[in-house]
């Protein structure tokens, strides 16, 4: 299938340098296998049977570390196509995350997908495609020719004609790997964050759930990884509190003696815009990305600014309590933040309340959207330490917390950055080596 002649694509000329081409997915692929979908009736979850890719396993770059359902060997029979073999470009069909790709990992061969997965087994530089597929020409030609009928389907035949630039081979291998070092560096800066907040809950639950210095030392142990100076910090016994037993000398208090609440202001929607003008404003829905979607100009009287290590709780839906780490922004009806008190480390906060808001979480028998109010944070109960072990633990615990909210804002660059050189290295806008230099600079 030839680009130029296909009046479905005909839109998306623009013009490239020269020797490239314009081309359409399906002269990329392997024809012997052809673009498919998998599994149309999965039924219900077999222990023992072959893994299957679903949408909401594959990201845009990424699959699933642990694909968790699986359907039966004799309906994964069925559909023999579908099945992996590593290495094909996955892409969702179906759902309001659609078109999102990505590569199937090799230790992924044998695996099946999903009705809502499209397997695309091409035979041209896969990384060089999925990239070309992320950017905004193939989207828009994605967005413009899904049906909306329902939610948003992608059909094959359409897949097919998605509008390719494909540059000589040695400019495309030089821009996939360009783009996947990319890539990998924010992969990188997330892992480590992982790894670092693990060592913060870690510590926390040592310390203050599972009390093991004060344990050790009852039993007349030395604290395990513990400096002398730092064990001789904690108490020998336990005594009666209303949560339990807690280390003597140790209180229960309302979350209040640890952390202002702030809550959101009701900005209004009708000033809201999606064209960087004013401020962002973090809404429930931007928790999770720490990305706001929409703009406004409006300050509001009771606004509140939130700044990167903010602790943001969402108060609708699920309760999470979410170390900020995007840009400064102002602070919706419906969100609000922990502002700890002075002597009290954020992370001590941070990981006091999340026990309790997967509590009242759990507790909620709502049948729509479950809520969490005022009412509910005035019955936040913590345990508080001596002030000279919150003092420790601050000292350990704040420099992890810096290296989060550091890490999480240059991969917030480092991705803004990617989005941008993205569409204009796939159409030959912009060359590498100023690529190269405007990262380089970014991470500097």
């Amino acid at each position: 299938m030839i680009f130029n002649d296909n009046p479905q694509c005909s839109s998306y000329l623009s013009k490239l340098p020269t020797g490239w081409t314009w081309t359409v997915l399906d002269s990329l692929v392997d024809h012997n296998r052809g673009i498919c979908y998998g599994i149309v009736q999965p039924g219900s979850h077999h222990a023992d049977g072959v893994p299957m890719v679903n949408t909401g396993d594959v990201f845009d770059g990424h699959v699933n570390k642990l694909v968790s359902f699986k359907v039966a060997q004799s309906i994964h029979q069925k559909f023999k196509r579908s099945t992996l073999k590593g290495g094909e470009l996955l892409i969702t069909l179906v759902g309001a995350n659609f078109g999102r790709v990505a590569i199937a990992p090799h230790t992924y061969a044998g695996f099946n997908c999903s009705r809502a997965v499209g397997v695309v087994p091409v035979n041209v530089d896969a990384q060089y495609v999925m990239f070309a597929l992320r950017s905004p020409i193939s989207r828009r030609f994605m967005d413009d020719h899904a049906n909306t009928t329902a939610q948003p389907t992608f059909n094959l035949k359409d897949v097919a004609a998605i509008p390719i630039p494909l540059p000589p081979e040695s400019e495309r291998r030089r821009i996939s790997e360009f783009l996947v070092d990319l890539d990998d560096r924010i992969a990188l800066l997330r892992e480590t964050n992982t790894t670092l907040e693990s060592i913060a809950q870690a510590m926390f639950k040592s310390w203050f759930m599972d009390f093991d210095p004060v344990r050790a030392k009852q039993e007349g142990r030395e604290p395990e990884g513990m400096e002398a100076d730092t064990a001789a910090l904690f108490p020998d016994s336990f005594e009666e509190s209303e949560l339990g037993l807690v280390p003597k000398g140790w209180r229960i208090d309302s979350i209040y003696a640890a952390a202002q609440v702030i809550y959101g202001a009701p900005f209004a929607s009708s000033k809201f815009n999606s064209e960087g003008v004013g401020k962002p404003l973090i809404r429930i829905r931007d928790l999770k990305g720490e990305t706001p979607r929409v703009f406004t100009q409006e300050v509001h009287p009771k606004g509140y600014l939130v700044k990167p290590g903010d602790i943001v709780v969402g108060m609708d839906g699920e309760f999470r309590a979410y170390l900020w780490g995007g840009e400064d922004a102002w602070l919706n009806q419906r969100v609000c933040v922990f502002t700890p008190s002075s002597e009290f480390p954020p992370a001590f906060v941070h990981r006091s309340i999340i026990p309790i808001l997967a509590a009242v979480e759990a507790s909620e028998t709502a049948t729509t959207v479950i809520h969490l109010g005022k009412n509910d944070i005035d019955r936040f109960r913590i345990l508080v330490p001596d002030g000279e072990v919150l003092s420790a633990f601050g000292e350990i615990t704040g420099p992890i917390y810096n290296k989060i909210v550091e890490q999480k804002q240059m991969a917030r660059t480092l991705c803004g950055l990617r989005d941008t050189l993205l569409p204009r290295l796939i159409s030959g806008q912009l060359r590498l080596p100023e690529a190269e230099a405007l990262v380089e600079e970014a991470a500097a």
